[in-house]
């Protein structure tokens, strides 16, 4: 393939530009692409919300296997995007390529097989959820299709972590916006049967959906030829092919478990409610799409942490690493506070554009008002994470992740269900608030031993002086 000199260099401003000023030009753009891709669930949840209560719960459930299957590929994604921009940022072109074209190379092998026996376990893992018989063929018709189109987006997932971690950022987004919008007019026409289209219900949000993932498929692909980060001659180096492979699993594989402890805590409590009705499973499906989108700007930061660390840190640049972590923090924090706030006083109005079961109502007025008190900690153990990642050090965030889920969450959660639905958000929140301490509690101990200067500096700190420069106090 022939080389371009604009086309084959990185994006040296993740090296060079004001820190804060390029963290929030990369989240920004970032935000939008992931705000296309929940309001795939959001569209989803309110379309399917006018069929029935039945409907909406095959969706709450098929969301944990969605969110269980995209996180093995999330976090691929985010290996990737980890040590391509290292060799980016140490201007190291070929590795670049190599990298990409093997991460695409390994996504559609795994994800197709990964699609095919997930779609054979169907039934088995449903009915283990709790799903009853009135659910389990909704669910079915639903899942059958997106499991079959679920390489698509994982492909275009993992293709626009390459692309953002050598410096470009609009072009992915846009992809993933201009989908968002197939979703929108597919779902409304394919459900509900508008003019020539047929009437297929869930099924047809489905369909929906997978062509969505197609436009995905076939934009990505077009981004990364213009941009040359596809090289198939580069797979014939197989010496490099088998470095390449260990270095992105290095960082891959530690953080496909960490993303798995994610939905496999939203899986558990499903399972939980399941055992107070499908109306608790349904409100726990709509509070959950409803969360995600709300927390998009906190997810929009911590995915811009990791390539714009690992940059910084291929181009020996630690001074701008620290800048970066204190940004990140505040960010978390001060986000956190706004989204707990609004969603606490319009949660009942946004609750009722989903569903008119009082049941779900109340539930996802209770869930915002308890659990989005630890939005701003949740968001501290995000960006820590991404952090982590973007350092090479992938462990400390699998660390973080399994302490989160395996002794803040789970045994409080179980400890919980003994009693009723509050206790169950309160040891929610309750758990988002101790793993975000805990992640400040480690990264300032990596901090002091590396010799960081950060490690003598505090978010907290900074707040404090923010706000007197708010109200101007002396």
């Amino acid at each position: 393939m022939a080389t371009n000199a604009t086309k084959s260099s990185p994006n040296t401003s993740l090296i060079d530009a004001p820190v804060n000023k390029m963290l929030f030009k990369m989240a920004a753009p970032i935000s939008i692409g992931m705000m296309s891709t929940f309001l795939f669930q959001i569209v989803d949840t309110y379309f399917v919300g006018q069929l029935g209560s039945n409907e909406l719960a095959a969706l709450a459930f098929s969301s944990t296997a969605y969110f269980m299957f995209i996180a093995v590929f999330i976090g691929m994604s985010i290996g990737v995007s980890s040590v391509v921009a290292k060799a980016a940022g140490a201007a190291d072109i070929a590795k670049v390529r190599l990298l990409t074209t093997l991460a695409l190379l390994l996504v559609i092998i795994l994800s197709g097989v990964a699609s095919f026996a997930a779609r054979e376990a169907i039934a088995p893992m449903f009915s283990g959820l709790g799903a009853d018989a009135t659910v389990l063929p909704l669910i079915d018709s639903y899942m059958s299709i997106l499991y079959l189109s679920f390489p698509l987006l994982v492909f275009g997932i993992v293709g626009s972590g390459a692309v953002r971690a050598t410096g470009v950022l609009m072009l992915t987004e846009v992809i993933f916006a201009i989908a968002g919008v197939i979703n929108l007019v597919f779902d409304y026409l394919l459900i509900f049967g508008i003019g020539p289209f047929p009437e297929l219900g869930l099924e047809g949000a489905a369909i929906a959906t997978a062509m969505s993932f197609g436009f995905i498929f076939i934009g990505m692909t077009v981004i990364m030829l213009r941009k040359q980060l596809i090289s198939i001659v580069s797979l014939f180096n197989f010496a490099a092919v088998w470095h390449g492979f260990k270095d992105i699993f290095k960082i891959a594989l530690p953080t496909i478990i960490m993303q798995l402890l994610v939905p496999a805590t939203g899986m558990f409590v499903t399972f939980l409610l399941a055992g107070y009705g499908a109306e608790m499973v349904a409100a726990f499906g709509v509070a959950s799409r409803i969360e995600a989108l709300a927390l998009i700007g906190i997810f929009a930061v911590s995915s811009a942490m990791t390539p714009f660390i690992a940059q910084n840190f291929g181009a020996g640049r630690h001074d701008r690493i620290d800048t970066a972590i204190i940004f990140a923090g505040k960010a978390s924090l001060y986000m956190g506070v706004v989204i707990f706030i609004a969603l606490a006083l319009l949660g009942p109005w946004i609750a009722a554009i989903f569903s008119q079961d009082p049941k779900i109502i109340n539930f996802v007025t209770f869930y915002f008002r308890i659990v989005a008190v630890s939005y701003g900690f949740y968001g501290i153990l995000n960006v820590t994470s991404a952090i982590f990642n973007g350092l090479q050090l992938p462990l400390l965030s699998l660390k973080l992740m399994s302490v989160k889920t395996l002794l803040f969450t789970i045994p409080p959660l179980f400890l919980a269900a003994y009693f009723n639905v509050t206790v169950i958000l309160i040891a929610l929140a309750a758990s988002n608030i101790a793993a975000g301490i805990y992640a400040g509690f480690e990264m300032r101990k990596s901090e002091r031993k590396h010799g960081r200067p950060v490690a003598d500096l505090s978010v907290f700190r900074d707040i404090w002086q923010d706000i007197k420069n708010l109200f101007s106090l002396k």
